[in-house]
């Protein structure tokens, strides 16, 4: 699975993510992150740059704008930016079902 180029639900201004129920997670020896949908069976493996998002989107407790501000620190990249590719990759995650959203 990609990260789409569909709008955006602005996970960062307007809403925390909440974790699906029966997801699970691992991070392969290379880095990759590996969610699989215990009610599916599917599986979706995501590269490093997303292990990273998805590490500090825990730290921060699904909060999509701390873990951007976090790893744009971190990185020495655009805040804006990498708040856009989270926001696109939670709509995936939350379209396969595998986040919800939360208050």
């Amino acid at each position: 699975m990609t990260v789409s180029n569909a709008a955006t639900t602005a996970w960062g201004s307007r809403m925390v993510l909440r974790w699906g129920c029966g997801v699970g997670v691992t991070v392969a020896p290379d880095g990759w992150l590996v969610l699989c949908c215990e009610a599916t069976g599917e599986v979706y493996r995501y590269p490093p740059p997303f292990t990273v998002a998805w590490i500090s989107l825990r730290r921060h407790r699904g909060n999509a704008r701390l873990a951007a501000d976090e790893i744009a620190v971190s990185w020495h990249a655009d805040r804006a930016e990498i708040l856009e590719f989270i926001d696109r990759w939670l709509d995936e995650l939350l379209t396969a079902g595998l986040v919800r959203q939360g208050c």
